[in-house]
């Protein structure tokens, strides 16, 4: 009896091969590594010359000391502020490119249309960053365009700003909020846009009463997938941004590589485990108020 044939009589066999080998990846690249930051936040580690003890206690020092780290709830605070206008500036910008492919546009010719929209994203994330810093530099595309049209006579100050991180994550993140309100788009019924004009209704009144409530769940899961990714950011902040456009991000990142010894992954470990928890809740409470309504829906 060859491997083959052993798989196909085995039940149990089969249910390791598809669900408990991934499930054992999952244990060993995620829930591991999320343990040992728990344990380091609170404080069950300690540092004896170059060596780390594990010390079985709980303390919420690393906690205590995150809150008193300089200007920490304005952080958080920034983190939401870029996260939710990045949400936002994506799905502004993105729902009509989406329905335009997904509704207007002849099925011969989405896939292509689909392919020239990915194609930029397959360059290296980091290249693009680095790209747009030269578009948005005082000597770059911008300030040149703008200074040839003559609506600026000096150079603007982009890079540093809130502004500058703005732009980038948006530019960054519009594809997870494309693909799925073009997937939701794309598999919408014609037949009621057409019966909703034979009915009297314009355009705009077509547009609100049937479009837009069935490609919510379009919009929840691009949402999702731009808000998650953007409330931890960092690398863009870092980048593109300036000393007064930190995130909680970019202080985890610091800490850990910047601060040296048990007590910055003790810190960094906590400030990881709450941008996790608010994670969990802005996805609960997203899922629980709008969700509900694609269900009513």
């Amino acid at each position: 009896m060859n491997v083959l044939d052993l798989v196909r009589r085995s039940r149990k066999l089969k249910l390791f091969l598809f669900i408990g080998i991934p499930l054992l990846y999952l244990f060993i690249f995620f829930f591991i590594p999320f343990l040992i930051a728990l344990l380091y936040s609170l404080g069950m580690f300690k540092q004896v010359v170059y060596q780390y003890i594990f010390v079985p206690r709980v303390s919420l020092d690393y906690y205590a000391g995150l809150f008193k780290y300089p200007g920490i709830l304005k952080l958080i605070q920034r983190s939401f502020y870029y996260a939710v206008l990045t949400t936002l500036g994506t799905f502004i910008l993105s729902y009509p490119i989406a329905y335009y492919i997904g509704v207007k546009l002849d099925r011969r010719y989405r896939d292509t249309a689909v392919l020239i929209i990915f194609t930029p994203f397959w360059i290296n994330f980091l290249l693009r960053v680095y790209g747009m810093r030269f578009i948005l530099h005082e000597a770059g595309l911008v300030n040149t365009f703008l200074r040839l049209l003559g609506f600026v006579s000096e150079p603007i100050k982009f890079l540093g700003t809130d502004l500058a991180v703005i732009i980038v994550m948006i530019y960054s993140y519009m594809i997870f909020m494309v693909l799925p309100l073009y997937g939701v788009l794309e598999k919408l019924d014609v037949e009621l846009l057409e019966a909703a004009a034979t009915l009297g209704a314009t355009p705009l009144k077509t547009f609100l009463r049937v479009t837009l409530p069935l490609s919510i769940p379009g919009i929840l899961a691009g949402s999702l997938l731009v808000f998650i990714p953007a409330l931890g950011e960092f690398v863009i902040p870092e980048l593109v941004g300036g000393p007064n456009t930190a995130t909680l991000g970019t202080i985890i990142y610091s800490l850990f590589l910047r601060v040296r010894g048990v007590t910055g992954w003790g810190i960094g470990s906590a400030a990881a485990l709450i941008y996790i928890t608010m994670i969990v809740v802005a996805s609960y409470i997203y899922m629980r108020f709008v969700g509900g309504e694609v269900v009513l829906g």
